[in-house]
């Protein structure tokens, strides 16, 4: 068929002559394609899905003579564009928003690369493989084209489930293995934790003056103390803070519209709060918001944000490093607010305090597996007063400065800020890109 001219007399001659191979081996040579199989099911059913593809006629191929003992169908399967489509308006609403930002886009790049107007059921692993591999192909690193695997295959698992598909042809395409976790590790992709230099530098008063953001500066100094992620600080509200048995406590918890934890056993938690942050004086800033009326530890921030509810801390935390001069070690090492929560458990590593109830502290789930078999089910949880013998592990109150900081970490703004009204319709000459104030 090569040079011919793809009318519908050329199509309906490739169609018959497939038809006829019952299932044998067949090619097709296109102007600047080829389609080979090698005799088998699966991939004679590939094959006619890519010819489909290829010859953008899906009633044809549909209506092809099928190997022998398989039933005539007319698929009533959706297309992966339908199938997209569809997902976006009933499994998307019950994920995070940049998670399904990135699934979002995975998704639109393999129906570019597949086809939009395929049927989900016509849909082969051969085919997926095909995509996967470009993705490598195109000098993408192996853990992106993981996740976006990842991500495609959760939309066929929801087909799955819902009896659209009866396989996931995606799932498992493409998957790290340990050794190769273990090579990116040391090669340095990791988060590293600062060297205490390093913290000094943060932490002196007249560096952290240089970020005007309170919530910036409150977190940092949360974060040094308890290890908390990002998102767990800045989802923080006024009724988490609550006093067991004479210990002050702040409740990590999804208690509140707005919040949540990370998945897994230990990501609920109650933290005892340090007496350095009590005499940096943040139980008086609690008292005094809710004096305000306020709900939130930083009634002014944003945590609706796309990227995460600590979108704005880790920015604003980014920055002021990238002021500082404050880099990574590695030249694939990473740095930020979760260099703190490392820092943190490195430290208690390091002391006395058993490794359970570091675990319980930052959120860890019991270890894998765990020391004792029944540890998750048989153990209470801990007392805050169990909890807070970790107080001796963290020594950064030698040197910090207080003094200095407490005018730094005084309470400022005690109400949400109104939203900036967005212009309807753009001034003469174009408008530049607003941004918001989290």
């Amino acid at each position: 068929m090569s040079g011919k001219r793809w009318d519908d007399d050329a199509i309906n001659e490739v169609l018959r002559n497939v038809a006829q191979s019952g299932g044998k081996q067949w090619e097709v040579q296109g102007p600047d394609w080829l389609i080979r199989t090698n005799g088998t099911r699966e991939d004679h059913e590939g094959g006619l899905a890519a010819l489909n593809a290829l010859l953008a006629a899906p009633v044809r191929v549909a209506t092809a003579s099928p190997l022998p003992g398989s039933p005539v169908v007319n698929s009533q399967a959706p297309t992966l564009a339908e199938a997209i489509q569809s997902y976006s308006e009933v499994e998307a609403k019950g994920l995070k928003p940049n998670t399904w930002s990135q699934r979002r886009r995975s998704l639109a790049g393999f129906a570019e690369a597949i086809g939009g107007h395929l049927r989900v059921d016509v849909i082969t692993r051969p085919m997926a493989a095909n995509w996967s591999d470009g993705l490598i192909r195109a000098d993408k690193a192996k853990g992106y084209a993981a996740n976006c695997v990842s991500h495609v295959a959760q939309l066929f698992e929801a087909l799955c489930l819902k009896g659209v598909v009866p396989t996931n042809p995606v799932k498992g395409l493409v998957v790290l293995k340990k050794k190769e976790k273990a090579a990116r590790r040391s090669e340095g992709h990791e988060w590293e934790p600062f060297e205490e230099a390093q913290l000094k530098r943060i932490f002196d008063p007249a560096n952290l003056a240089r970020t005007r953001m309170e919530h910036v500066r409150w977190s940092a100094l949360i974060a040094l103390y308890t290890g908390a992620r990002v998102g767990e600080i800045a989802q923080i509200f006024l009724r988490d803070f609550v006093m067991d048995q004479g210990t002050k406590c702040v409740l990590i918890h999804a208690d509140s519209d707005g919040q949540g934890v990370k998945t897994g056993e230990g990501g609920e938690r109650k933290v005892p709060l340090h007496p350095d942050l009590l005499r940096l004086g943040l139980w008086e800033r609690v008292e005094a918001l809710r004096a305000a009326g306020a709900e939130r530890l930083f009634p002014a921030m944003r945590i609706d944000s796309a990227a995460g509810k600590g979108a704005s801390v880790s920015k604003g935390f980014s920055y002021y490093l990238a002021g500082l001069g404050i880099e990574a070690r590695r030249e694939h090492g990473i740095i930020g607010m979760h260099s703190l929560r490392k820092n943190v458990i490195q430290m208690l590593q390091g002391s006395s305090l058993p490794e359970e109830r570091r675990r319980a502290l930052v959120g860890h789930e019991p270890g894998d597996p765990p020391a004792d078999t029944h540890q998750t089910s048989y153990m209470r949880a801990w007392t805050a007063a169990e909890l807070a013998v970790y107080f001796p592990g963290l020594p950064w109150g030698q040197w910090l400065d207080f003094k200095g900081l407490g005018p730094l970490l005084a309470l400022v703004e005690t109400q949400p800020r109104p939203e900036r009204k967005r212009r309807q319709t753009p001034p003469q000459g174009g408008s530049k890109r607003q941004q918001t104030t989290a």
